[in-house]
């Protein structure tokens, strides 16, 4: 992931590490709740949320505003939306801070919890069930991944998750097992040729193939 001067890079191991932790805190303090919503910029942590939902064979959520949380029995949200989340009449809400690292949080509603704070102590692996399918929403209808890519692709997208286009784009990456080069600010030429990005989503590079 990109964000201006900051570069962050995550292994699939590593992923998967956070994904576990996070399905874990889902199942073992929230009962497993049937609905996730996400209302997340892009970054890599809103991928870990997604995942961990469908993990828990929840449905995903990925919302644009907090109204689009109402129905959300848990929500992950930037820490200064956090109120919103609360107010929308979500129970249980989950504040990050945005950062490139994820760090910490700064003061937050008294009924919302630091997710970098409660996340750590969970385990390492997530022992549930595979889920049959996937069930992820944007603006009440159901994304598909987006097709034709590949494991050998590395695509570079500047799309927020609560577009349909950027969820389809970020699904169908992880569906292929292509690479997600993850671009919120920054100069999508200089990373392209630093990450070897074979095609783009969300911004037109020359030479390149835009998917979405």
């Amino acid at each position: 992931m990109y964000d201006g001067t900051a570069r962050v890079e995550l292994s699939g191991a590593t992923t998967a590490n956070w994904v576990a932790k996070t399905a874990n805190l889902l199942i073992d303090s929230l009962d497993g709740p049937r609905t996730v919503g996400v209302l997340l910029p892009l970054h890599w942590q809103a991928v870990v949320v997604l995942l961990a939902g469908v993990a828990t064979d929840a449905t995903v959520v990925l919302a644009a505003d907090a109204d689009g949380l109402a129905a959300c029995d848990v929500a992950f949200v930037l820490a200064e939306a956090a109120g919103a989340a609360l107010d929308a009449g979500v129970d249980d809400v989950l504040a990050l801070s945005g950062h490139p690292l994820g760090a910490p949080s700064g003061p937050l509603p008294g009924l919302a919890l630091d997710y970098a704070r409660e996340v750590p102590s969970y385990a390492d692996h997530f022992g549930g069930p595979r889920p049959a399918a996937f069930r992820i929403e944007v603006a009440g209808a159901p994304v598909a991944p987006l097709a034709g890519l590949s494991a050998a692709d590395r695509i570079l997208t500047t799309l927020p998750p609560a577009d349909p286009a950027g969820a389809a784009v970020l699904l169908g990456a992880l569906a292929a097992g292509a690479g997600l080069v993850l671009l919120r600010e920054g100069d999508p030429t200089a990373v392209v040729e630093a990450e070897r990005v074979t095609c783009t989503a969300g911004t037109l590079v020359p030479g390149l193939t835009r998917r979405a």
